[in-house]
C-alpha cells in the first residue's frame, strides 16, 4: 500500500479528486491519507470512500458552498473587475467584512457536518493525519486521527482550512490558521507511519513545505500540467477542468498516455519516427531547409544536423531528445496553435490527423508565443513571436512519408 499526500490549495482542490478517480481505476491501494487545508478536507472524504459526494461537490462548485456573502460580488472581487459602477458595492463590502471581522464561512462548517462522518473515519481502514497552526499557543500540530478528541475532528478539518481573512472560530478556546503556514504538503507526517512510498499531489499553491526528513522516501509528484486557477477562484468551469486534469495528469504519470501537455495512446516506436526522416527526398529536404536559409549541401547532414537542431532551437527542446519526441513536440505546439482541445485522451493517428486538418486550414503566419498555454513554454523561447510555417512543412512531410 502506499500513502497519499495532498497539498493545501483552496478551490484548486478538485484536481485531487480527479487523481483519486484515477487511482480507483489503476486500483492503487492507499493505506494512509495525510493532507492540509483542502488537502485534509478531500482526505477525509477519501478516508471515508465517499468518491461520489466528493466528485458532485468539486463538479458543481459554487462560492455559496463555502462563504456565506454575495456570489456576484465575490465572483468581481476575486476578478478585480473594479470600475465606477459598482465602486459603491465594493466599499459595503468590503466594510461589511471589516464589520463581521472576516469573510463568513458558515456554509463550509455546514459542509463539513454534513460530509464528515467521525465514525466512519475513525473505523476507516485508511489512517487519517492532517496539519493546522494553533494561532493561541503559537504552534504547529501534526495530528492523526488517535490524536484527536472525540466528536472533534469536523473541527480539526475546518481549522487545516482557516485562512486569514476567514471570521475567527473558537476551538477548545484557542485560535487556529491554516496549515499551510506550517506545512502545506505534509510528507514528514506521512513518513511518521513508516510510508516510504509516497502519492503526493500538489495544486501549484504557494505556502510554506517543511524539508522532508527521510531522504530514502520514493515520492511520486502528480501535479497540474496547467492552470487550475486561484485560491479562492470556486469556479465550476475550473473546478470542472480540475477534475479532468488530475485524472488526466495521473493516467500519464502512471504511462497510460504519453505527451508534454497532450495525453497520447498508441504512439509508435522511436523507429518509425526515424526512419520516415530517412524516406524523405532530398527536394522535399531542400524545401524546409529553404524556409531557414539553407538550400544547398548534403541533404541527410542538412536534414539531422542542421533542420533538426533549428527545430530544437526554436521550441526549446533539449538537443538531446529523440527524433520520436521532437517530432511529438511539433505536433504539441501545432495543436495548441490551432485551439485543439487538451484535456482529453488522443490515439496518435487521431491526433495528427486532427492537427493536419487544422493546419489545412490555418493561414501561414507567425503566431504569438503567448497564444500557447503556459505548460507549452520554453525558457528558451524568448523572443516573442516563431515561424510556425517550418513547423507546418515539417508536419505534412513527415506525416507523408512512408516507412
Amino acid at each position: 500500500m502506499v500513502g497519499m499526500v495532498l497539498q493545501g490549495g483552496g478551490a484548486k482542490g478538485g484536481y485531487q479528486i480527479g487523481v483519486w478517480k484515477a487511482l480507483r481505476e489503476l486500483n492503487i491501494e492507499i493505506g494512509c491519507v495525510t493532507g492540509t487545508s483542502v488537502g485534509a478536507l478531500n482526505g477525509a472524504m477519501i478516508v471515508q470512500d465517499k468518491f461520489d459526494e466528493a466528485y458532485d461537490f468539486w463538479y458543481n462548485i459554487d462560492p455559496r458552498l463555502v462563504m456565506k456573502d454575495d456570489p456576484e460580488v465575490y465572483h468581481q472581487l476575486l476578478t478585480l473587475n473594479i470600475d465606477i459602477k459598482n465602486m459603491q458595492m465594493y466599499f459595503e463590502y468590503v466594510k461589511k467584512i471589516i464589520k463581521q471581522k472576516g469573510l463568513d464561512i458558515e456554509p463550509l462548517k455546514d459542509l463539513i457536518e454534513k460530509v464528515v462522518d467521525e465514525e466512519s473515519i475513525r473505523s476507516s481502514e485508511i489512517d487519517f493525519g492532517l496539519v493546522t497552526v494553533s494561532l493561541s499557543d503559537w504552534k504547529p500540530m501534526e495530528l492523526y486521527v488517535k490524536d484527536i478528541e472525540e466528536g472533534k475532528i469536523g473541527d480539526y478539518l475546518l481549522a487545516s482550512s482557516f485562512l486569514p481573512g476567514f471570521k475567527p472560530q473558537i476551538l477548545d478556546g484557542k485560535k487556529f490558521l491554516d496549515g499551510g503556514f506550517y506545512d502545506n504538503l505534509p510528507i514528514n507526517l506521512m513518513a511518521m507511519k513508516g510510508y516510504k512510498e509516497i502519492i503526493a499531489v500538489e495544486l501549484n499553491a504557494i505556502a510554506i513545505e517543511q524539508p522532508i526528513k527521510d531522504k530514502e522516501l520514493v515520492i511520486r509528484r502528480i501535479r497540474p500540467s496547467g492552470d487550475v486557477g486561484r485560491l479562492l477562484e470556486f469556479d465550476k468551469e475550473r473546478s470542472r477542468n480540475n477534475l479532468i486534469m488530475g485524472y488526466l495528469d495521473t493516467m500519464k504519470s502512471y504511462g497510460k498516455c504519453q505527451g508534454s501537455a497532450y495525453y497520447l495512446t498508441d504512439i509508435p516506436d522511436e523507429s518509425v519516427f526515424f526512419n520516415k526522416m530517412l524516406q524523405l527526398s532530398d527536394e522535399q529536404i531542400f524545401s524546409v531547409g529553404k524556409i531557414i536559409g539553407y538550400e544547398t549541401g548534403y541533404p541527410k547532414r542538412l536534414l539531422l544536423e542542421v533542420i533538426v537542431s533549428e527545430l530544437c532551437e526554436m521550441l526549446g527542446f533539449d538537443i538531446s531528445m529523440s527524433y520520436g519526441e521532437i517530432f511529438l513536440g511539433v505536433l504539441e505546439y501545432l495543436a495548441a496553435a490551432t485551439n485543439i482541445e487538451r484535456l482529453k485522451i488522443y490515439d496518435y493517428e487521431s491526433f495528427l490527423n486532427l492537427i493536419l486538418r487544422k493546419c489545412e486550414k490555418a493561414p501561414q503566419k507567425t503566431f504569438d508565443i503567448e497564444f500557447m498555454p503556459n505548460v507549452l513554454r520554453r525558457q528558451s523561447l524568448i523572443q516573442k513571436t516563431f515561424k510556425v510555417e517550418l513547423l507546418m512543412k515539417w508536419l505534412v512531410l513527415m506525416a507523408s512519408s512512408k516507412t
